[in-house]
């Protein structure tokens, strides 16, 4: 038997809200200022204090790697939600790197809507939880639920897919 090729309906990548910094060079040459800040700052404080050093930076580096993954969590990652006529696909992006996180077969589709039980599928969307639109479906006897920043339009198709089948 031949294999279908999936019909593409459509795709969307949701990105977090740039707020303050708007630009990515921007956001690189503030944490290597800040980095830089941490070697100094940590130089000031054994001079002026006679903090032990190597404790200072160890603190510092340790706020600074935080701020980071807090650039990395809410500003760089973005995803990709992809719906054909037979699934739901979401990719994780960060810069030119793609990752498949879910892969969901539009027949197992339980309901879509503002929030729904399961178990979660990891972060499949950004900015707040409450923000995101649930879509709960059947994996391995389990109920999962895939949370998306999705769009009105991809809600609607989803909406449209549930009450399809």
């Amino acid at each position: 038997m031949e294999d279908r090729i999936p019909v593409f309906v459509h795709s969307e990548v949701s990105e977090p809200m740039r707020r303050v910094i708007r630009s990515d060079g921007a956001l690189y040459l503030l944490l290597l200022l800040g980095a830089v800040g941490c070697i100094l700052l940590s130089r000031w404080l054994a001079v002026r204090f006679g903090v032990l050093r190597l404790f200072v930076q160890a603190v510092l580096y340790a706020a600074l790697l935080g701020a980071g993954y807090a650039v990395y969590r809410f500003r760089l990652v973005s995803y990709r939600y992809t719906l054909t006529d037979v699934d739901l696909t979401v990719h994780r992006l960060v810069g030119r790197k793609s990752a498949l996180l879910a892969d969901v077969p539009l027949d197992a589709l339980l309901s879509v809507g503002a929030d729904g039980e399961g178990v979660s599928d990891g972060s499949t969307y950004v900015g707040r939880r409450r923000d995101a639109f649930c879509v709960r479906y059947a994996k391995d006897g389990r109920v999962r639920a895939l949370y998306l920043s999705a769009s009105a339009e991809l809600r609607a198709l989803l909406t449209e897919k549930i009450h399809a089948t």
